[in-house]
């Protein structure tokens, strides 16, 4: 019985007799889930790609885990070091000054924020693109900004500029320290926040411009190549004092993360429609086809054919549509993904996105909730026509003139 339904279902859809316009109906309805699905595959991948190089960018320029907001003195220091010995999969570590400021040039002011660290550490727990290259280390009197900043006050390397920090302490009698520096790089990330704000000093620069002691303002850690974030940072941790807390890169840019995952969300919502919509085509290629087969319906049912049966045949026909349009759209979407992954024939201007193509990536999982989504709205497309059918009255059926 169910090869009869199988059988019977090809038969009515593929119907020599009367069946030109449900025929292009179908393949439209087809065309119509393939391209909804293709649609969706590839900008859930742009998304995920420009996700995975938006986090690349960002792990590289603050490291792959930190200790944040809170003083740390030569003691906490050596512990840290200690716990850094002890876990050879965290690579290293730069402690930091980090305050806000002024940059000044001529009449031009911008507020910033001033990170100082050891000038050694700028290659090796820090990474960005630099628009003009170190010709030596990071000196006292040097300072590294962003292309965006350096835009602004119009400078380049070898320009000098002068620095103002409002120190807390000094701030209510009104005079804040200051110092002059000379431009050294100029760095580009790709992320305002950071080519807009963000500026390296020396930490001998950091600790005469804040009028800082021997403590630091936090401590940033970058790990080995290969190693487990989650299994290192737990190992990392528990060879710390209680009192020391570890964040990640993704807790303090939370909320960037929750925004792109609801744009994310909501762009995959917006091009789902294309499947609901197409999936209309399969219910009104159904009907159709349904008022094309009323008599041969009343046939079944006179001959015995059970209500289920005959609803069994037109959703499967229904089920054939949007299977073969779902997976005709997967495959050329999965083979579009993973080619332009490889060759990259997507091309996008370097000097504005900071890649040469469109990044696209793609997970097993994106792929089979994609086809469960499909696969649901397939289903209930069909079953409307398919109860429609199995409730036609036979005797009604066979004296019907189409």
């Amino acid at each position: 019985m169910k090869n009869l339904t199988l059988g019977l279902g090809l038969r009515f859809l593929f119907s020599r007799k009367r069946v030109g316009f449900v025929s292009w109906s179908a393949v439209m309805a087809m065309l119509g889930v393939a391209v909804g699905c293709f649609a969706v595959l590839t900008a859930i991948a742009v998304l995920n790609g420009f996700t995975t190089e938006l986090e690349d960018r960002i792990s590289g320029f603050e490291s792959d885990f930190r200790i944040a907001d809170v003083s740390l003195n030569i003691q906490q220091q050596d512990e840290i070091r200690s716990a850094l010995a002890s876990t050879p999969e965290v690579e290293n570590v730069a402690f930091y000054l980090e305050r806000k400021g002024i940059v000044i040039r001529d009449e031009n002011r911008q507020l910033v924020s001033l990170k100082a660290v050891e000038p050694e550490k700028l290659g090796s727990v820090y990474h960005f693109i630099m628009e003009s290259e170190l010709e030596r280390p990071l000196e006292k009197s040097g300072i590294m900004m962003g292309t965006e900043l350096a835009s602004r006050l119009q400078v380049k390397p070898g320009d000098k500029l002068r620095l103002v920090s409002p120190t807390s302490g000094q701030l209510a009698l009104g005079f804040p320290t200051w110092g002059d520096v000379e431009v050294q790089g100029i760095f580009r990330t790709g992320i305002p926040i950071f080519d807009d704000r963000v500026c390296f000093i020396s930490m001998e620069m950091g600790r005469q411009l804040f009028r800082a002691g021997s403590d630091v303002d936090g401590a940033d850690f970058q790990l080995q190549d290969g190693a487990i974030a989650n299994e290192a940072v737990e190992k990392f941790s528990a060879a710390l004092p209680e009192e020391l807390t570890i964040t990640s890169w993704r807790d303090h840019h939370g909320i960037l993360f929750s925004a792109m995952e609801l744009e994310k969300l909501v762009g995959t919502i917006v091009l789902s429609l294309i499947i609901i919509v197409a999936s209309f085509g399969i219910a009104s290629t159904l009907i159709m086809l349904i008022m094309e087969k009323v008599r041969e319906i009343g046939i079944l049912r006179a001959m015995g054919a059970t209500r289920r049966k005959i609803g069994r045949i037109f959703a499967f026909q229904g089920i054939l549509i949007g299977g073969v349009g779902a997976a005709a759209g997967l495959i050329f979407g999965v083979t579009f993904v993973l080619a332009q992954m490889k060759w990259g024939f997507l091309k996008l201007p370097e000097t504005i996105y900071l890649v040469p193509a469109v990044p696209m990536t793609l997970s097993v999982g994106d792929v089979v909730v994609l086809i469960s989504v499909a696969g649901a709205v397939i289903s209930l497309a069909s079953v409307y026509p398919a109860r429609v059918a199995s409730r036609l009255n036979p005797t009604k059926a066979i004296q019907f003139d189409k």
